[in-house]
């Protein structure tokens, strides 16, 4: 498509005729808003993403500190029940 010159030409043209009016154009002072915007949200992704990080590690260590206790725990195959004092 990208070839045909002509038809690209209509087009454009039938685009245009469609539209009556231009696509606005941003101001400098939109732009700067919108780049404040961006660098706040991409900071909370960055603060986000070292959060979750964390979370993964913590949860990582106790998925393994239970394997540990479990197999401890397989390990010792009679229960000793211990009985409580009776109150008086």
């Amino acid at each position: 498509m990208n070839r045909a010159r002509d038809l690209l030409t209509a087009w454009d043209r039938a685009v245009a005729a469609h539209h009556d009016t231009a696509p606005s154009s941003t101001s400098a002072e939109e732009l700067d808003q919108l780049r404040a915007q961006l660098g706040r949200k991409t900071r909370e992704c960055a603060a986000l993403q070292q959060r979750l990080a964390a979370a993964a590690t913590t949860i990582a260590a106790l998925h393994h500190d239970n394997i540990a206790l479990r197999d401890e725990l397989a390990q010792h195959h009679s229960s000793i029940v211990i009985p409580l004092a009776a109150r008086p």
